[in-house]
């Protein structure tokens, strides 16, 4: 991946948001239209920078980091991510979109206490406890979070932190964003039936202790991505290569229209930096086109795949007993939905994140029926114990994947398995 700082937070479990700095646009090519990515090349006195590698001039455009708040162009740093509308490579309207905003609490060499949240940045030698600061993160593929912005800012008033709902409690009003408590019972909620486990939200109200206390939560709408170029690393993507999930929180679709720059289809894979032109079609976001801007040589992701007889109780899902987290970013196929899961035999595909401490998680990103009778099985995780998602082999073919994540093919009975091979 292609970093614009290089400072890694290995397994911060606040998700962030964006990528490395990437160049899918010629400085010589003329953008209109709108675009999500990292600020890069920037120049204070000629008032010019890069965002996807597009050379763009402001000519006075304000700077807006929300409704009544902006900040001068001097500053914007290399790293910030912006969501920019231009018209023949002049800025219109320039957005701020950082992961988080609010004042460090604590340095300790390269680390920093922000919204009670440690990072890693190598680039603190201008900051210090109690300056306000936006954060600029990265996430990547394993689930860690790479930092690759920190600016002084103004004292604004008021913190922000964003990345997806976990663990919502409708009747106390709150939910997590990571490890962080939001208590939204006095806020705004700018859409109520959106606000559900995996939704990917901006946060904004004030810190106590350990608790933001919320006087508004912005959920994001895949339509505010209609006819956008973003960029970013890709997440996931499902086995037969039609849908990827960029930045840990946009589902797109990949169909036989989708041009590819710099790749092929085949390439798709979590870790890749891309930039992906997309559209908003019959309700969901689709890629018009896709440019790989790495090497292929990323940091990968775990991504899973489990078959077998569902069980659904109390709201915890569990093929053979391993619990499998479902949100409201879960897409059901085929008819199935939370009524009818229990019991149904079925594959499902997503990923697996860990937090700071080792501990992991399997999050279902795609649930679809399959065949209870078939004689083959394909299985994606972990061998422990001489088993892969609770079944163990007749024949011994597990062993010699023992503490390995593999991608295996095996025979299958219906209980256990034989002739297993990568």
């Amino acid at each position: 991946m292609k970093k614009m700082a290089l400072a890694s937070l290995a397994a911060m479990v606040l998700a962030g948001c964006g990528g490395s700095s990437g160049s899918g646009g010629s400085s010589a090519e003329v953008k209109t239209g709108r675009l999500d990515g990292q600020v890069a090349d920037i120049s204070h006195s000629n008032k010019t920078l890069s965002v996807n590698g597009y050379a763009l001039r402001s000519e006075g455009a304000p700077v807006i980091y929300r409704d009544g708040v902006t900040l001068p162009f001097g500053e914007l740093v290399n790293g910030m991510r912006v969501q920019i509308d231009a018209d023949d490579n002049r800025i219109e309207t320039m957005k701020l979109d950082p992961s988080l905003t609010g004042v460090v609490t604590a340095i300790n060499g390269d680390q920093f206490t922000v919204n009670g949240i440690t990072m890693t940045f190598a680039g603190l030698a201008e900051i210090n406890v109690g300056d306000w600061v936006m954060v600029t993160t990265y996430p990547l593929a394993d689930g860690s979070v790479e930092v690759v912005a920190v600016q002084k800012v103004p004292d604004l008033g008021f913190v922000e932190i964003e990345g997806p709902v976990s663990q919502l409690d409708s009747t106390a009003y709150t939910f997590k964003i990571g490890t962080v408590t939001v208590d939204y019972s006095q806020a705004k909620v700018d859409d109520d039936d959106e606000l559900a486990n995996g939704a990917w939200v901006e946060v904004y109200g004030d810190m106590h202790g350990t608790t933001l206390v919320a006087t508004e939560v912005d959920v994001e709408d895949d339509l505010d991505y209609d006819d956008t170029e973003i960029e970013g690393v890709i997440s996931w993507v499902n086995n037969n290569l039609t849908q990827i999930e960029l930045n840990g929180r946009l589902r797109i679709e990949v169909n036989d229209r989708t041009e590819f720059d710099d790749g092929r289809r085949e390439d798709l894979a979590s870790g890749r930096w891309v930039e992906v032109e997309m559209a908003y079609r019959s309700g969901r976001l689709v890629a018009t086109e896709i440019e790989f801007e790495d090497d292929g040589n990323s940091v990968s992701g775990k991504e899973f795949q489990a078959v077998g007889e569902a069980r659904y109780r109390a709201g915890v899902f569990t093929i053979n007993g391993i619990e499998i987290e479902i949100n409201g970013q879960t897409e059901f196929d085929d008819g199935l939905n939370h009524d009818n899961l229990d019991t149904s035999w079925v594959e499902v595909e997503g990923r697996y994140l860990e937090d700071g401490s080792g501990v992991g998680r399997y999050v279902a990103i795609e649930i679809e029926r399959e065949d209870r009778f078939d004689d083959e099985i394909e299985l994606e995780g972990p061998v422990k114990g001489g088993t892969i998602w609770g079944y163990a082999a007749t024949d011994n073919s597990l062993a010699k994947y023992e503490g390995r994540w593999v991608d295996l093919d095996c025979d299958f009975n219906g209980t256990t398995l034989s002739r297993c091979d990568d």
